[in-house]
């Protein structure tokens, strides 16, 4: 399972870096431009991380959070990764820190961590959320937690 998704991710990369490489494409106008991920083998608090075993599915997510608001504490059991497309999100991860992340910024959430974001900007924030999880399976719902346990 986990080699398949290897495959198929270092398939996908080399065909956009081949096609594209960040520059034009035979003058149809697309620019192909990678997204800087601080690590992309650690969630964003150094845990290594795995594939889920099974049959593998990406949920994807567009997430609008208002100024001011936040999320309850929680835990997530699958790879999340997150870029933020506007604004700036906060993430209270207790004993191991806050992290801000500005638009333009992407990560691998923390797994199995009670941690809480929140906006504190005018603007509010806007995250592209992806699951990496299993077909048919709650792993890409998160869980509440007690604050900093």
């Amino acid at each position: 399972m986990a080699k398949f998704l290897v495959f198929l991710c270092l398939l996908f990369s080399s065909s956009l870096v081949t096609s594209f490489a960040g520059q034009e494409n035979s003058g149809h106008g697309i620019i192909a431009t990678p997204i800087n991920i601080s690590d992309h083998s650690r969630t964003v608090i150094g845990q290594k991380f795995e594939y889920p075993s099974g049959v593998p599915a990406l949920y994807p997510y567009h997430i609008a959070i208002k100024k001011g608001s936040k999320t309850k504490w929680h835990t997530h059991q699958t790879p999340l990764f997150a870029y933020v497309l506007s604004g700036k999100l906060t993430v209270d991860y207790g004993s191991k820190g806050r992290f801000d992340f500005h638009k333009g910024m992407s990560f691998i959430e923390a797994l199995d961590w009670c941690h809480q974001g929140f906006v504190s900007t005018e603007e509010g924030a806007e995250i592209f959320a992806l699951y990496i999880a299993r077909v048919n399976s709650d792993d890409k719902k998160s869980s509440t937690c007690d604050e900093g346990h």
